[in-house]
């Protein structure tokens, strides 16, 4: 008898009567058994799949090793739109903070450029020119830059021109701080009014012997970043001569002072002093990008 049979009985029938089951459909006790083929089918779909992969990558390494361009269809590995690099590089632009420290040459703020008239005790915006002398050769003569806005924790570069020789004879020799004399030229509106907040010595002239010791810049609202640099050119007086210098701003207004000294004939000669000149000498300055400025004394306002 086979292993596994089926018994039936008609409802007529007393007997019943036994069928074997096909080998088929037999159970295992765990489900029904698939078949091998099926199994050998999908290892080899398997294996042809990886195959298939294989190749790709092969011929992608291929196609970029040969400098080939993706497809200009193709969208980007996020599969979002692609964003423009020059919008990218504004909006990084725009979101940028100022760096404290940074030079402003848009805008250094309101410059001013003042001489100080010893006669009239006050500070002028125009060239000294007066019939009688307020000046001899030997003083200086005080200057002052004032930076009305000027920007908290901005660099100003501050650059200063001076006449040093003309065809008459010398000029303003060298920098200095102004005299004793002029001490009321500190406290006089548009003046700072008080103490500088900082000072540092103006370099030495190298072509010239006999300039003083103990000569400053000062500065009020600001600091020194740095030693001037100059005299330049480091030649003796020709024309005229240089100094740049870098002051970081407090916020409001700032000043900077110093004095020019004027030739004196027991230094240079008889007639080569600045009284021998016959028309105006002059100081130039320019802050960061803003327009130079000048003031001029006039041969009048000079002594021998």
């Amino acid at each position: 008898m086979p292993d596994l049979v089926i018994g039936r009985r008609d409802s007529g029938d007393d007997d019943w009567h036994w069928y074997p089951v096909p080998t088929g459909d037999r159970p295992d006790g765990k489900g029904p058994r698939r078949p091998r083929a099926g199994l050998l089918l999908a290892a080899i779909g398997a294996i042809l799949t990886g195959v298939g992969v294989l190749l790709l990558v092969l011929s992608t390494d291929n196609d970029s090793s040969s400098g080939s361009q993706p497809s200009p269809t193709a969208l980007p590995a996020s599969g979002g739109p692609a964003t423009p690099r020059a919008t990218t590089a504004a909006t990084l632009a725009s979101s940028a903070t100022p760096i404290s420290g940074s030079s402003s040459p848009a805008a250094p703020g309101d410059v001013r450029l003042f001489i100080w008239s010893r006669q009239q005790k006050q500070w002028l915006g125009s060239d000294l020119a007066k019939d009688d002398p307020g000046y001899r050769e030997g003083d200086a003569v005080p200057f002052m830059i004032r930076i009305d806005n000027a920007v908290a924790s901005v660099l100003y570069e501050v650059e200063i021109s001076y006449w040093c020789h003309t065809s008459d004879g010398a000029a303003f020799d060298y920098l200095s701080n102004p005299s004793a004399e002029d001490s009321a030229s500190q406290t006089t509106p548009p003046g700072p009014g008080r103490r500088e907040d900082a000072s540092i010595p103006i370099p030495d002239d190298s072509a010239i012997s006999f300039d003083a010791s103990g000569r400053r810049f000062k500065a009020w609202g600001g600091s020194f970043q740095q030693a001037p640099d100059g005299p330049s050119p480091d030649t003796p007086c020709q024309t005229d001569k240089r100094f740049s210098l870098s002051l970081m701003a407090q916020g409001g207004s700032m000043f900077l002072i110093w004095g020019g000294h004027l030739a004196s004939k027991s230094d240079w000669g008889e007639n080569q002093g600045a009284s021998s000149q016959r028309s105006a000498i002059y100081m130039e300055v320019s802050v960061a990008q803003s327009s130079p400025q000048k003031l001029g004394v006039g041969p009048d306002a000079i002594a021998p």
